[in-house]
């Protein structure tokens, strides 16, 4: 393996499909080793099984770009499955240079158009009760349980932790989905908190917001649902995620919310198409 991530060794969590999958592409075409999990091992998640997508084809595509793939199958709302995939990784290798932090929950309403994606918009007295639990149990609490895992790891390595967030979080001011706005605003503020802990172990903590990602499930949506002039690639997001771990002077956004855009005019990388999308900071208040 060559890049400027070789030898390094990544954990990047929901990584099937979407974003997740994207960010460990960016990863394996740095060169590093990435490790994914997820529930969908080998065929797709019945759930979601119309968008495709598993661990085997993730690791695989990791390995093709110039890294090495490796999947293993965790329910990250299963602390002891948690637990046995970070023990993986440190009989495998020893250490843990990046976690991205990228499995969540509660979107499934929105793919399947139940009850969950027809409220979505809803007040919240009127959504389901379930979306609630759903995004801080598969969400901001795997996020947590996960870091909290990988800590010793990533301490020894002096890492860098990543949760992929969204500028949900910054929609104060609109009737955003409640349980959405809250959890992402809890990812922020967790690894705001975490770098405070870990800036003493030279481990950077970061928030991180993709824009429009042309994930399986937005490219499934009605025609006409998004414009998509000025969206990303999920590739995209992880060639920011790989541009800042290679940063050796990356501490200083310790604690931030990033953009991956502005990280891409930063370091200077362009999508895979060519392009460079452009921040929506401005777009939500940020």
């Amino acid at each position: 393996m060559s890049g400027p991530l070789a030898g390094k060794v990544a954990l990047v969590t929901g990584a099937s499909r979407g974003v997740g999958r994207g960010v460990a592409l960016g990863l394996g075409e740095a060169g590093a080793t990435v490790y994914v999990t997820g529930r969908s091992l080998d065929t797709a998640h019945p759930d979601l099984d119309f968008l495709g997508g598993t661990l085997s084809e993730t690791a695989e595509a990791v390995t093709r770009l110039g890294g090495q793939g490796i999947p293993l199958r965790c329910d990250h709302r299963d602390d002891d499955q948690t637990r046995a995939a970070v023990e993986q990784i440190r009989r495998g290798h020893g250490q843990l240079d990046v976690l991205v932090n990228n499995v969540w929950g509660g979107y499934e309403g929105l793919h399947v158009w139940d009850e969950r994606g027809q409220r979505w918009n809803a007040p919240f007295w009127q959504q389901p009760l379930s979306l609630w639990d759903e995004m801080f149990a598969a969400g901001v609490r795997a996020h947590y349980v996960t870091s909290a895992l990988c800590a010793p790891l990533l301490i020894g390595a002096r890492g860098l932790i990543v949760n992929i967030s969204f500028f949900a979080g910054m929609r104060h001011r609109d009737q955003e989905n409640l349980p959405y706005f809250l959890a992402k605003n809890a990812d922020d503020q967790l690894a705001r908190a975490m770098a405070n802990h870990l800036r003493p172990h030279q481990v950077t903590a970061v928030s991180l917001y993709p824009g429009l990602v042309r994930t399986e499930a937005v490219l499934n949506a009605p025609p006409g649902t998004f414009d998509f002039s000025n969206s990303e690639s999920p590739q995209f997001v992880g060639r920011a995620v790989a541009a800042l771990a290679g940063d050796p002077q990356r501490s200083q956004y310790t604690g931030q919310v990033l953009v991956a855009a502005e990280l891409a005019g930063r370091y200077g990388f362009n999508d895979v198409d060519g392009q460079q999308p452009r921040s929506l900071r401005s777009e939500f208040g940020g």
